[in-house]
């Protein structure tokens, strides 16, 4: 044998193994790319939520936080459904069709009251937006010229709760008007039409009668009978199976807070797209409402004084619940934890 075919042969003895190598790190290298590309979707597929919507000013951070996509960059879609009044949102949660809604208060007290496993898991606007219009070419110019005219409501709302606050202060006696049930939009067209003499409602369907009716109407604002928040609301069991859900929703409607303080301008654009609302109108209206994604004491207190109201209003002898077992902290507490006041 030649010395040229030795050394031949030797060469591709220790070609061998590294030959083999290069090979097992190709597989490997492979097998981690495919690892990854198999991984990255589970990571990054958004969760799909609905999200009962209600038309009203107080829902500022939920329209910015839609708009400027801070759920998807927490890896949420959020197919958000509109409503006139958050009290019909409400009906959605509860019946399933969605995974969250926002509405002042009084509605989730009634809901609460009425033995529904709900949890409001923030409150993100402090607000007094519940009003009553009249027609003052209907002889009304005072609360007294209320007596004997027609006014409109919508039972189990913040506004149904002012209405019988301010009939309260003012000396009459429900049975001294005559309390039609209708929804905002509604509202609007009785008031127009002059089937109504006057409603209680919320913004923007206190706005809306007002740009038909140019001097024709007065609006008397709640004042000290009534201060509110837009609470947050979600089915127990679909916070106890995701609350990582509550979380990502959360930090969106805080990085929509800081963006309403910081954009007030851009923020009443959102709102005026949602609403239909003029920015002149808007900018009147905006300080009634502070954006602030929370739990403080006088939420607790706005709670309580609500039920002792709505048990009353049921007629129901039934031993009122303690109001803050419907309410979960957790999420907030661990997101922002100075921001909670209340609870455990």
């Amino acid at each position: 044998m030649s010395t040229t075919g030795n050394i031949e042969t030797r060469g591709a003895k220790h070609r061998a193994p590294r030959l083999w190598l290069i090979g097992l790190l190709v597989v490997l290298l492979i097998g981690a790319a495919l690892w990854l590309v198999w991984r990255k979707p589970a990571e990054t597929q958004l969760i799909r939520i609905t999200y009962a919507m209600p038309e009203t000013v107080a829902a500022i951070p939920a329209y910015v936080a839609l708009e400027r996509g801070y759920w998807a960059k927490e890896g949420l879609t959020v197919d958000a459904q509109m409503f006139s009044a958050g009290r019909l949102a409400l009906d959605a949660l509860l019946a399933k069709n969605a995974q969250v809604m926002s509405v002042s208060e009084t509605p989730l007290v009634h809901a609460i009251l009425q033995g529904n496993k709900i949890f409001i898991v923030a409150t993100v606007t402090a607000h007094k937006e519940a009003k009553l219009i009249v027609r003052t070419d209907h002889g009304i110019h005072a609360p007294a010229d209320l007596l004997g005219k027609k006014i409109a409501t919508l039972p189990g709302t913040n506004s149904d709760f002012f209405m019988y606050r301010f009939l309260e202060a003012n000396g009459i006696s429900p049975r001294e008007v005559k309390i039609t049930n209708m929804a905002p939009p509604e509202m609007v067209t009785a008031l127009v039409g002059g089937d109504i003499d006057g409603y209680f409602a919320w913004e923007p369907h206190i706005y809306y009668a007002r740009e038909r009716l140019p001097g024709a109407t007065a609006v008397y604002p709640p004042g000290n009978l009534y201060s509110g928040r837009h609470c947050v609301a979600m089915n127990q069991d679909f916070v106890a199976q995701h609350p990582e859900v509550v979380a990502k929703l959360i930090r969106g409607f805080i990085q929509a807070e800081r963006y309403v303080a910081e954009h007030p301008a851009e923020a009443r654009a959102i709102v005026a797209k949602r609403t239909g609302m003029d920015d002149a109108a808007l900018r009147e209206l905006w300080p009634e409402y502070h954006v602030a994604v929370q739990f403080d004491r006088e939420f607790a207190e706005i709670l309580d004084t609500e039920a002792r109201w709505a048990q009353g209003e049921q007629g129901s002898a039934a031993p009122i619940p303690r109001m803050l077992d419907f309410v979960y902290t957790k999420a907030l507490r661990e997101v922002r934890p100075a921001s909670v006041s209340i609870g455990q």
